[in-house]
């Protein structure tokens, strides 16, 4: 497992939570700090809802296997990506917020503690960027209003600089493949 992600949510499950921007290249290393953020999450009594795609998580859930029992395996709850952004046909910002808040009340409403992990893609159209950046605004107010530790990833590759630069406005946190840095916002 990854001990700086392993750290990192450590600290942030003793805090008020956390939203994390995580900017990857490196698919193994993803595939290691989503695998890290799950099992330390299980591991902490919490239930992970995990917005990925159905190529990515096949190799996650095998690294989940080793560390976690069938028990602790429920408490992980996937979403398919494309399916969790595009649920009403279009990347519109106060649906997909209102949409991440349903999702995440189910826990809630049972008193259960909930963490996100959420690989967000799309096509290839430009207007998404702007709608993404609104989207990740108003999650971020909905994760500091519930203390949730939430973590939105992006393949660096396919972020336009001004894009970027919006999520890092909205994030408290930035990872990348190699360091963790706390954004002033944070």
């Amino acid at each position: 497992m990854n001990n700086n992600m392993k750290q990192l949510i450590e600290n942030l499950q003793q805090s008020d939570g956390g939203h994390i921007l995580y900017c990857f290249n490196d698919l193994e290393s993803y595939i290691e700090n989503e695998a890290t953020f799950i099992i330390t999450g299980v591991q902490q009594g919490d239930h992970i809802l995990v917005v990925e795609n159905d190529r990515i998580f096949p190799f996650v859930y095998k690294k989940l296997q080793l560390h976690l029992n069938e028990e602790q395996l429920e408490q992980v709850h996937l979403m398919n990506n494309f399916d969790f952004y595009c649920f009403h046909g279009d990347f519109h910002p106060s649906t997909m917020v209102h949409y991440f808040l349903e999702n995440i009340e189910i826990y809630t409403k049972r008193n259960q503690h909930v963490r996100t992990w959420g690989h967000v893609e799309w096509g290839h159209d430009d207007q998404v960027s702007f709608a993404i950046g609104e989207y990740e605004k108003g999650i971020d107010k909905l994760i500091k209003e519930r203390g949730l530790i939430s973590v939105c990833a992006y393949d660096d590759c396919r972020v336009p600089v001004e894009l970027k630069t919006n999520l890092i406005k909205h994030h408290g946190i930035l990872i990348t493949d190699e360091e963790i840095t706390i954004l002033a916002n944070g």
